[in-house]
């Protein structure tokens, strides 16, 4: 009989209870029939106790995984001691993977072997399920598999993720016999399998690698398997612990392959991510290895990290992050070729004089460089430490054939030597002609650079560059970290220069192609992002940064001037492309002026593109090049045949597409034709498209005919869609139509407010998907459609429910609100522009502010970079002239931002 005061199943226990007596006490319960699980309720509640104590008394990573598996230790012991029934003597238990490495962070998986004799097979369940029904129960992962010795070996020869994980197998309880038995089985098929173990993991990491490269220097990495993390530092130990038989250690062999230095390096970077993992294990509250923006705040301020005048703690982090990435990253292509150079034979055929195509460069003499088991390497290192030259010499061998891969000793010889890099080798001419070289005549540029830049050269030659290695900028318009972006805009270049994008870029491939130096552009892009390598970073200390540079890297006073300019103001070109009215010849003629020149336009073309096109998922589209063209091409004939010629252009434009419409108006008559046309004026052709204002006629006969006030038709384009709303114009009509796009849950990308001379109101939305994706369900369309309608119709009873959607991760950042009113960027209205935190709505809660100050919105011009929105609108007073009462002004201003303030996050 149950004790009448303690009811049925009742767990609970002494605080004094020991857990292996409270493991006990669970045990005796179920088995007595007194009790349902409750055991694993035991095991939940230690556990988490582990991880909590752990946690609370413990910083650095390696420290918290070593106590957490002695924990998770204790309790398998018990476990087994409580289920054992008399095989003890039969089975042996063993931790393997990471748990055998004494490597758990909070939820990782505990992965267990069990080895038995063939007598025990019967017997052998029943021990199990006692053993591991509690674990199951507790909500822990657990992997485990059940073997002979000898089956175990016979397993881990045909599956290799077997192999890796047995090679970590430590014995935790039972039969210690058993499993010296497999271990020692084990070993004799490690010795005689060396080489096969050895090319399976280097090809397993080249195929991850492959597969993660367009993700594995993204600003939110995955601390396990991206470039430089967890996996490469346990790759590197499984190599040599398989090669060898044991682990890194101060022991000759060690040195053989690995040096003290280096040795150093990966312990030091081992702790550095396991702190960073076991801390984003404990804030997500389950295994978890991507370090997303939304925690890199919290994990910085657990690791001890401050804000400085530059850089946030959380930037500090990602930049010692990343930095570390970097250096695990070159010491895992040092160490996996010297263990694959120590087990494998190569081939008598390879190759041992230099090839004559790598006999001669731009320095004199011959270069002091051999083939060395068919990779590059130095001939007399003592020499290549005496003279850094050398270092770019054998960069710029790899540059012309990189099917010479580097030895690992001449890249540890770099690395090593990179101090000696000082102001006289930067200044060195010859230098500089062999990194033109490496730029401008290299088959892949970026991979020579991103391997300069693992051995520390690149930075150390230019420090400007070195600055930015590992700095991200916090926030979610950039996909990469600064130097990661940097190198992908070189490869971008290259390809333009040899004509690979003619198709996508003939502008930029026409400009670089004929460029008089393209020397210069692959300056200006290497040295775009140099403003945050500057602790005040203005475009003018940027400007003279990058002329100082460029100057010591070879270019012309004249061309350094060039590429410093440009470099400072790279992205003025897309800001006035998505920001002003570019039918309206002041604003081109304000853009011309602050540019300057040709070349500087030139210059900021090709750096635009580059930039574009790398810097973000959403960064360039359709859009944005019709845009940059057009800009681009109506700046250029400014310079070429003055402000007169362009105006000219616009006027012959509106002339143009106004007989164009004529022409293409098929099944009307020449008078309907006139009679439709002559209600839009010339502003109105200058900014639309033939088939827009097609679409539009089509639109507004019909509603006409069918003497409906409002019609709305909305069509596919570039992967978004193009809503036109005709109806009757009405003060707060955008605001309402901006409400109708926020309600569907899209965005709007450009919005153009047009009206009639007899009163009626185009306004033609051009509306993308929340994430930027094409758009693709018509589902989409169709709800685009209703809504529009709707609020074409009549103004809203309700405002639109506007609500995150699921993912948005715009909230989590915050962006100072600002207004500026720009009077004298237009001269037919007045620009204000906003900027602030995106959110659902925005547009319109600013479009609705602007209608109850009675502004008249022309034309909305928005840009999204991440998290931040900057829109501009072009406003006039309802008799359509500019805004310039200073109170009305006044007080748009404080209305706008106060719709800004309320979701700032500030």
């Amino acid at each position: 009989m149950t004790n009448p005061s303690t009811p049925s199943g009742d767990t609970s226990t002494p605080a004094n209870q020991s857990l292996d007596e409270q493991i006990a006490a669970a045990m005796a319960a179920e088995r007595a029939g007194q009790a349902h699980g409750a055991t694993g309720k035991v095991l939940k509640r230690a556990l988490l106790d582990l991880r909590r104590q752990t946690m609370r008394d413990v910083v650095r990573g390696d420290r918290i995984a070593a106590r957490l598996s002695r924990g998770v230790d204790n309790i398998v012991r018990t476990l087994f001691l409580l289920s054992k029934d008399g095989i003890a003597k039969e089975i042996a238990v063993c931790a393997v993977g990471g748990y055998g490495r004494s490597e758990l962070a909070p939820y990782s998986d505990i992965d267990l072997l069990f080895l038995h004799r063939p007598q025990a097979e019967k017997t052998l369940r029943d021990t199990l399920n006692k053993l591991l029904y509690p674990l199951w129960d507790s909500g822990v992962k657990l992997g485990y598999a059940a073997h002979t010795p000898a089956s175990a070996v016979e397993f881990a020869k045909g599956d290799m993720v077997a192999r890796t994980a047995y090679l970590d197998a430590r014995f935790l309880c039972g039969a210690k016999d058993v499993y010296d038995e497999f271990h020692e089985a084990y070993d004799k098929l490690r010795r005689r399998s060396v080489p096969e173990f050895v090319a399976a993991k280097l090809e397993e990491q080249s195929e991850r690698q492959a597969k993660s490269f367009e993700t594995r220097y993204l600003v939110e990495p995955d601390i396990k398997e991206g470039k430089g993390g967890l996996r490469d530092l346990q790759t590197i130990r499984w190599i040599y612990r398989y090669a060898f038989g044991d682990i890194l250690n101060d022991k000759a062999t060690a040195d053989k392959i690995v040096g003290k230095a280096e040795r150093q390096t990966i312990v030091k970077a081992k702790r550095f991510l396991w702190s960073v993992r076991a801390h984003l294990h404990d804030l997500r509250g389950r295994a978890d290895e991507k370090l997303t923006f939304d925690v890199q705040p919290e994990i910085a301020a657990r690791l001890g990290y401050a804000d400085r005048s530059n850089m946030t703690a959380a930037e500090r982090l990602m930049k010692h992050y990343f930095v570390n990435a970097v250096e695990v990253g070159r010491l895992t292509r040092i160490l996996c070729t010297r263990l694959e150079e120590e087990r494998t034979m190569r081939l008598p055929r390879l190759p041992k004089l230099l090839p004559k195509a790598l006999q001669t460069d731009e320095a004199p003499g011959k270069p002091n460089l051999r083939i060395k088991n068919g990779r590059l390497d130095f001939e007399s290192p003592a020499k290549a430490r005496r003279q850094p030259r050398d270092f770019f010499r054998l960069f710029r061998a790899f540059g012309k054939q990189p099917k010479f891969d580097f030895h690992p000793d001449a890249l540890a010889l770099i690395a090593h030597e990179t101090p000696s890099v000082t102001l006289e080798v930067r200044r060195d001419p010859i230098i500089a002609k062999l990194f033109a070289g490496i730029l401008t005549d290299s088959e892949d540029p970026a991979r020579v650079l991103r391997i300069m830049t693992e051995t520390g050269l690149l930075g150390k030659y230019i420090p400007a560059f070195g600055s930015i290695v590992g700095r991200i900028d916090y926030g979610l318009y950039r996909r990469f970290t600064l130097d990661e972006h940097v190198l992908r805009c070189i490869s971008l270049l290259a390809n333009i220069y040899r004509g690979e994008l003619q198709e996508d870029h003939p502008i930029a491939t026409h400009i670089v192609r004929n460029a008089d130096s393209p020397l210069l552009y692959f300056y200006g892009v290497l040295l775009h992002e140099a403003r945050w390598s500057l602790k005040e970073p203005s475009a003018d200390a940027c400007e003279k940064l990058v002329i100082r540079v460029t100057k010591r890297l070879g270019l012309s006073p004249e061309d350094a001037a060039l590429a410093g300019w440009a470099a400072a103001r790279h992205l003025m070109l897309v800001r006035t492309a998505e920001r002003r009215n570019l039918t309206e010849a002041h604003a081109i003629s304000e853009f011309a002026q602050s540019v300057g020149s040709r070349a500087h336009l030139d210059l900021m073309l090709v750096l635009s593109v580059c930039h574009l096109r790398v810097v973000g998922l959403q960064s360039w589209d359709e859009m944005t090049r019709r845009r940059l063209s057009e800009l681009y091409d109506a700046t250029a004939l400014w310079f070429e045949h003055g402000e007169a010629a362009l105006e000219k252009k616009l006027a012959d434009r509106a002339v143009l597409v106004r007989q164009e419409a004529h022409a293409r108006l098929t099944g009307w008559s020449t008078e309907e034709k006139r009679a439709f046309l002559d209600r839009l004026d010339d502003s109105m052709m200058r900014s639309l498209d033939p088939d827009i204002i097609v679409r539009f006629a089509t639109l507004a006969r019909a509603a006409e005919k069918d003497a409906a006030n409002s019609a709305v038709v909305v069509t596919p384009r570039d992967g978004d869609l193009e809503a036109i709303v005709y109806t009757d114009d009405r003060a707060g009509l955008l605001a309402d139509l901006a409400g109708a796009v926020a309600s569907t849950g899209m965005s709007l990308r450009t919005v153009q407010a047009l009206t009639t001379s007899d009163g009626k109101a185009i306004d033609i939305f051009i509306v993308q998907s929340p994430d930027g994706i094409p758009v693709e369900d018509m589902e989409q369309g169709r709800r685009l459609h209703e809504a529009l309608l709707t609020a074409a119709s009549a103004h809203p009873e309700k405002p639109p429910e506007l609500r995150r959607r699921i993912g948005d991760r715009r909230g989590i950042f915050s962006v100072e609100p600002s207004v500026r009113i720009e009077a004298g960027a237009s001269t037919e209205a007045t620009v204000v522009e906003t900027e602030g935190l995106d959110r659902p709505g925005l547009l319109f809660e600013l479009t609705q502010a602007l209608a109850q100050e009675g502004a008249t919105i022309t034309s909305a011009h928005i840009s999204t970079y991440g998290e931040r929105a900057v829109d501009a609108f072009y406003l006039q007073n309802r008799d359509g002239g500019k805004l310039s009462d200073k109170a009305s002004l006044a007080r748009i201003k404080k209305a706008l931002g106060e719709v800004l303030a309320s979701g700032s996050g500030a």
